[in-house]
This record gives C-alpha cells, sequence and structure tokens, in this order.
C-alpha cells in the first residue's frame, strides 16, 4: 500500500479505502458469479480458488476440497497426461493450454480447455490463475471434419483405383488377361479384407476361384453354385457371426469371422461372385454397421464393374469366334486362313521355314445327301471337321474352305513330314464310323492334295491352287490318295 502524504486529510483517506473495498468487492462477484469456469492456485499448486461456475460444472456442494474433486473428476486416461503438464507449467511458470476430459455432474466426460497465466507478488511467483472452457461441442465438430476429410480422402481413392481398373479391364483382349488386373485391384481396395473371386463355369455347375488375396479366408475356392445363398437368391448375404446365422455351404465350419458374398451379374446373367471376410465384431454396433455398409457399397461397385468386363470379354469372344468359324464343323473359316497365313508366309521367309498346305475332299459326298438327306451330309462334315481338330497341332490351322472341301496349314514341317500327315489323316479317315439318328452311314474316304512353301508356291493363292491340282490328281488315280504338288518352285 502506497504511503500516503501527511497532508491527506482524514476524512480523503477514508473514501479511498472505501473505494478500494468497492472495487476489491466488485471483482470478488465477477470471479464469483463469471460466466465462465475460474481458478487460482499458489505457487505449489495447492487450489486456492474456485468459482462457482466452475463448482456447478463438477457439482460440488458443501467443503469438499474442489482440488481433491478436479482430480477424481479427470477422465483416468487423462490423469497422468494432467499431471504431468500441470508440473512443467509450475517448473517452467510459463503460461500454458491443456486439453482433457472431465466429468460433468451427470456422470458425462466433457472436454474441457484449461488456459493458466501465472501471477506474481511482492515475494515473486504466487501461482497460476486461470479459466476452464466446456469445448466439446468444437472437439465434436472437428471430429466430424476430419471424418469428413477422411471419408471424401477414402472415395477419392477408391473412385481413382475404380477407374483405373475399369480401364484396364476395357483394353484386356481375353477374360484371362483380366484375372491379374481384378487381382492387383481388389489387394488394393479390400486391404485387411481376405477374399476372392469366382466365376461359374462353362457347364453353370462349380463356381472356381480365378483370384484370391488378403492372408486367409474361410470359404473353399472350388464348390456348387447350390452352396451359396446369394447365388441362389440373386443378391449379397451377409453375415455377422458365422456362429449364429445362415452360413453358405461353402464357408469351412470353424468359420469365426463375419463375410459377404455378393452376386457378379450384368446383362441379366450372373458370371460369378466376389467374397470378403469382415472385420470382427466390437462392442461399438453403430461403427461396425456403418463400416460393413461401406464395404458393401464398394464392393457392389467393384463387382459390377468386373461383371461388365468379363461379359463383354465373354460376347467378344462370341463374336470373334463366331467371325473366325464355320457354324458346322467349328473349323476355322476361309477368312481366318487368309489373315493367318499373311503372317506365317512372313515368319517363314524371314526365318527360311517351311509351311504345309493340305487341301482334302470328301470322296463321293453328294451320295450322302443324295441317300441320307442334307442333315445326314452335315453329320458327316460334323464328324470330319472333329477328325481333323484331333489330328491337329497347337500351330496349325484347319480349315473348312467350303463345301466338303478343307484346307489344313502346317507350319514348320519339311516334306516328309508333310507326306507322314497327310497318310495319317487319310487312313484315320477311313477308320471313321459315323450316325445320324441312330442310322450308320457308312465309312468315308478323302482325297489329299498337298504342297510346300516355298517350293510350291509364294502366296496361300499359289500354294493352295498347287494343293488343289494335286488333290485332283489323286481323285483321277482313284481316290483315297495322297498326292504331293509337283516339285517345281514357282517364281
Amino acid at each position: 500500500m502506497p504511503q500516503k502524504p501527511a497532508s491527506m486529510k482524514k476524512s480523503e483517506l477514508l473514501e479511498e479505502y472505501q473505494s478500494l473495498a468497492i472495487r476489491e468487492a466488485n471483482f470478488r462477484t465477477i470471479a464469483e458469479f463469471s460466466p465462465v469456469m475460474l481458478w487460482m492456485t499458489d505457487g505449489t499448486g495447492k487450489s486456492q480458488f474456485f468459482n462457482r461456475k466452475w463448482l456447478k460444472f463438477i457439482g460440488l456442494t458443501g467443503k469438499t476440497d474442489p482440488g481433491g474433486a478436479w482430480f477424481d473428476a479427470l477422465h483416468p486416461d487423462e490423469r497422468k497426461h494432467c499431471l504431468d503438464s500441470f508440473q512443467s507449467a509450475f517448473k517452467a511458470q510459463l503460461p500454458f493450454q491443456m486439453e482433457y476430459q472431465l466429468r460433468r455432474f451427470d456422470g458425462e466426460y466433457r472436454w474441457i480447455l484449461d488456459t493458466g497465466e501465472p501471477h506474481y507478488d511482492e515475494n515473486g511467483f504466487a501461482g497460476y490463475i486461470g479459466s476452464s472452457q466446456d469445448i466439446t461441442e468444437r472437439k465434436l465438430a472437428e471430429k466430424t471434419l476430419r471424418h469428413s476429410f477422411a471419408e471424401l480422402n477414402r472415395h477419392d481413392r477408391e473412385g481413382g483405383l475404380l477407374a483405373e481398373m475399369s480401364n484396364c479391364l476395357q483394353v484386356c483382349r481375353s477374360i484371362d488377361e483380366t484375372y491379374p488386373v481384378v487381382s492387383l485391384y481388389a489387394k488394393q481396395l479390400f486391404a485387411g479384407h481376405p477374399g476372392f473371386i469366382g466365376v461359374i463355369n462353362n457347364s453353370r455347375s462349380l463356381v472356381e476361384t480365378i483370384v484370391e488375396w488378403g492372408d486367409a479366408h474361410d470359404s473353399e475356392t472350388v464348390f456348387n453354385i447350390e452352396d451359396c445363398w446369394s447365388l441362389r437368391q440373386g443378391r449379397p448375404h451377409w453375415v455377422k457371426n458365422p456362429r449364429q446365422a445362415l452360413n453358405c455351404w461353402h464357408i469351412k465350419q470353424d468359420a469365426s469371422t463375419g463375410y459377404l458374398c455378393l452376386p457378379m451379374t450384368a446383362y441379366g446373367e450372373t458370371r460369378g461372385i466376389i467374397h470378403l471376410q469382415l472385420p470382427t465384431q466390437s462392442s461399438q454396433e453403430t461403427e461396425q454397421e456403418k463400416t460393413f455398409e461401406i464395404i458393401k457399397v464398394l464392393a457392389t461397385t467393384f463387382a459390377n464393374q468386373v461383371a461388365l468386363a468379363l461379359s463383354n470379354l465373354k460376347l467378344r469372344e462370341a463374336l470373334q469366334y463366331q467371325s473366325v468359324r464355320d457354324p458346322l464343323t467349328h473349323l476355322y473359316n476361309r477368312r481366318y486362313l487368309v489373315e493367318s497365313m499373311e503372317r506365317e508366309l512372313a515368319r517363314a521367309k524371314r526365318n527360311q521355314l517351311f509351311i504345309g498346305v493340305i487341301v482334302i475332299d470328301i470322296d463321293h459326298f453328294k451320295k450322302y445327301n443324295d441317300t441320307f438327306g442334307h442333315d445326314a451330309g452335315d453329320a458327316v462334315l460334323r464328324a470330319f471337321g472333329e477328325l481333323l481338330k484331333a489330328q491337329t497341332r497347337r500351330e496349325d490351322i484347319p480349315c473348312r474352305y467350303g463345301g466338303e472341301e478343307f484346307v489344313m496349314t502346317l507350319p514348320g514341317i519339311d516334306e516328309e513330314n508333310l507326306l507322314r500327315r497327310g497318310e495319317s489323316i487319310r487312313k484315320s479317315a477311313k477308320q471313321l464310323m459315323i450316325e445320324h439318328r441312330d442310322q450308320k452311314l457308312g465309312t468315308i474316304t478323302i482325297s489329299l492334295g498337298l504342297a510346300l512353301f516355298p517350293m510350291h508356291g509364294q502366296t496361300l493363292e499359289q500354294l493352295i491352287s498347287a494343293a488343289d491340282t494335286a488333290m485332283y490328281q489323286a481323285k483321277k488315280q482313284g481316290r483315297d490318295q495322297v498326292v504331293l504338288a509337283e516339285n517345281h518352285l514357282i517364281q
């Protein structure tokens, strides 16, 4: 208290003391009834003051020690953090801020922001004066915002991966090429969720796994279509707990985690399923339901893209097959022969290789149509087409050239082996027993003309012409023969 001048009147001194008393009372009123929670400690950290707002928040009445009540109200996970922070602040004697969870009078834990400022007296550091602010709504808003950003990032990432996969699937040329693509993106999209993709086989009886990912899953990899509830019902089958649900028959008996089976359907036809293991059940049922729904939506989009790609490739392969195959014998047609021989001739010229060409005609074919009808003639053509396929190496090209005439090209074969192959086909044809509608049509014989690149021609037209001439020579000589074209080089 500053010394007063000796000349100050007693009345003036009394008036000043009264003013100070009023000001002190006003400050106490402000501190006690402030709309924010206020507190004060001494230099050792012992509590000296908590205002009514703070006491009301905690729910204190009577003479209970507010400092002890504060510690008891701390969330158990926050106690060490808060004590360490206070000790560090008192040691440094600097302003501080601290966030922690504190139990309110109704039992709910609320987020609190403590702000402390050091105060001093004539002896130096005297403690902290601070305020406590309930920031729960702000923390919830921050959490929601972080979650929204996380969701947005997740959507962006998943959308980007799905777009990349779709682009790759669109340029795949065969169904087998799609499997590595699907596997690559499934591992990224469903990390942490082991699973597989199974496709329905051509006989539509079995589901066969084409790609798997993750550590392990609880399903068989090959099973009957009827073993999967999703394929039976044509909709997702979602099991949270396999011990308390209707499980698919392809799920192993000791399965302990939930799963999702999702049919892959496009253009009204089911191509297979995607199977995913789901997270282990937790106490937070709402969060788990949300996680399941997120996985389900992503898996549905993924399955639709894969099914669409498989269907498009299946359709493309069917159209390609129809465009290069003879519909009756299923051998290659003339168009495919011409296109493939351009490539084979170029390779043979570059590498100095031989190419054999065989022209085959079924002897007396007209009698089958005249005697037994055109359906019987078609049966003969089909049977001989099967024989040619059985006599074919992987690199050979058997084709129905027109009517009862067939052409077969054999890359990389010499004259001796060409004659041997021709003779083998002739003998096999004689042993062919053909039946149509339970009626035996008898045996057939064939006449074969052979030509060899480059001795008998430089182009497909020249080679076929030389082999065709040799085939007619075989017919003139009594049929059921193999004749090699005249051995001269055509320039």
